[in-house]
């Protein structure tokens, strides 16, 4: 790899599928994919009844494993981890299977305990959302491990043999299901739920869903409710939607499950099995939500392999920003950082009213990532920054965070005669229109101070007298480049923020 990059290949041997993840890795821990692949395996449904996994059904594994080795060779992959969850973990001859494969794959493979696949889930839940206290559910097609977090620290966790493959398999009668069927398994879970007294003990704290299963019933109430963001990460399906999909999908027969707008054909069967382990968990823990997660066990198993002794990220957010800010941003941070400054000082000296907190989040953000179109387009950067933002890995906002980012940090002069949340409406709040244009022309003035980026404005000062900003550039030589560019940024900042703005350059300081 060119650089100093590390390229990852991540195996997850999973009870309902097989998966490889290629990631570019930096020193720091940061990481960006670059090739997944999957193979539906169902392996949960081939336990004998003595819970063992025959030879012939692991023997078609084989070519899937060596054909993920090929293509990790083919991408350049420096670093190989491979792991087998529940199905193989569970299964009375796991040290033969994990042997023959390894053996007939060249791919070193470790059973990954119940214990690890909770914490792995909970360092990829974790490192991707800005949240203090929380239970993560991971229902995997053989087992469902819950943990229990406090303080960004891990607590608790337990890993369950039950999963939406084998439970379907035990419950469901080929993914037809009745209200006894339903009511047997929210018994069997339920069973196994009061074994455990720390689950009863973080009730109103948000649930983090891992797995297909969550993914699956966000993507059917994004659809049903024509969701105008349809990202997966951040989604949060609310008390109300979980009991209606409990109303309606198990009463579904399974063909019309599969004209569902939003769900699979491959999972139209098991949805239901893992909806009634997702929702009597819910109730059971006491949650008031549930968030989705894009990240979960494979980016855990990458945590634990490039950062061991320090997994837990501060700050998600940050390191999210560090990520993007190393892959995908083409100017130094020291830029960037001079243009947050700027807004800063700006900021400091408005008579802000709000939540000053999010809109200091709202403006860092949108700075540090204003660049990002540039990539596609130098001459049409604002609009590619706005798309790929919308459609961004940034983890630690949630989706109208993420909006109004996008929003923003693509902000034009021309911005200030539109309506710029009306698509969106179903997401932003009535409010946010007008924080749009203000800390949009914010941000885009402080860009324009500096668009030389060579740092000729070093600083700001300035005090509001009545409806008057006065306000000093600070430096040391004229500004000879870009004044064209400030005196636009000035003229959108003072219509939309309703200011008179007394502007002294350095060359009169």
């Amino acid at each position: 790899m060119k650089d100093d990059l590390c390229r990852i290949g991540i195996i997850d041997i999973g009870s309902n599928s097989i998966r490889l993840v290629i990631y570019d890795t930096t020193p720091a821990g940061g990481y960006k994919i670059i090739k997944e692949c999957k193979y539906s395996a169902r392996l949960s449904e081939k336990i004998t009844r003595d819970g063992r996994l025959d030879r012939k059904d692991m023997e078609t594994v084989v070519p899937v494993l060596r054909q993920f080795k090929e293509i990790c060779d083919g991408f350049g992959v420096e670093r190989v981890r491979a792991g087998a969850t529940a199905a193989i973990r569970n299964a009375a001859n796991s040290a033969e299977i994990i042997s023959f494969l390894s053996e007939a794959s060249t791919i070193p493979i470790e059973v990954i305990s119940g214990h690890q696949e909770a914490y792995f889930g909970f360092l990829g839940v974790i490192n991707a959302f800005n949240v203090e206290d929380g239970f993560v559910i991971d229902i995997g097609g053989g087992s469902t491990e819950i943990t229990l977090f406090r303080g960004r620290r891990y607590q608790h966790s337990i890993s369950f043999p039950f999963g939406a493959v084998n439970t379907n398999v035990m419950f469901g009668h080929g993914g037809n299901w009745t209200a006894e069927q339903v009511h047997k398994l929210q018994a069997y879970v339920l069973g196994r739920l009061v074994e455990h007294d720390w689950l009863t003990t973080g009730e109103g704290l948000p649930l983090f869903g891992l797995g297909g299963t969550l993914r699956s019933l966000g993507k059917l109430d994004q659809k049903s409710n024509d969701y105008s963001l349809p990202n997966s990460h951040g989604y949060t399906l609310s008390s109300e939607t979980i009991e209606q999909f409990m109303a309606t999908l198990p009463a579904l027969p399974l063909d019309k499950r599969k004209e569902l707008d939003g769900l699979s054909k491959s999972r139209a069967d098991i949805i239901v099995s893992g909806l009634i382990i997702f929702h009597t968990v819910y109730k059971y823990v006491g949650a008031v939500q549930a968030v989705i997660s894009g990240e979960g066990l494979r980016e855990g198993m990458l945590h634990d392999l490039l950062k061991p002794e320090q997994p837990v990220r501060d700050s998600a957010l940050e390191f999210s920003l560090d990520t993007i800010i190393r892959f995908d941003i083409r100017t130094s941070k020291t830029h960037l950082d001079h243009i947050h400054k700027l807004a800063r000082s700006l900021l400091s000296m408005l008579k802000i009213e709000g939540d000053t907190r999010e809109i200091e989040m709202l403006v860092y953000v949108s700075i540090m990532l204003h660049r990002t179109g540039s990539n596609i387009n130098y001459y049409q950067s604002k609009r590619h920054t706005r798309y790929w933002l919308m459609n961004s890995p940034i983890r630690g906002l949630t989706h109208r965070q993420l909006i109004l980012c996008a929003m923003i940090s693509s902000y034009s002069t021309k911005s200030r005669k539109q309506k710029l949340s009306t698509e969106h409406r179903d997401i932003l709040l009535a409010s946010d229109e007008e924080w749009i244009h203000k800390l949009g022309t914010l941000v885009q003035l402080s860009i324009a101070l500096d668009s030389t980026e060579i740092g000729v404005v070093r600083g700001l000062e300035g005090h509001m007298q009545g409806n008057t900003l006065h306000m000093s550039l600070q430096g040391d030589t004229d500004i000879l480049i870009g004044l064209e560019d400030i005196e636009n940024a000035l003229k959108a900042f003072r219509n939309v923020w309703g200011l008179k703005v007394k502007l002294d350059f350095p060359s009169n300081v």
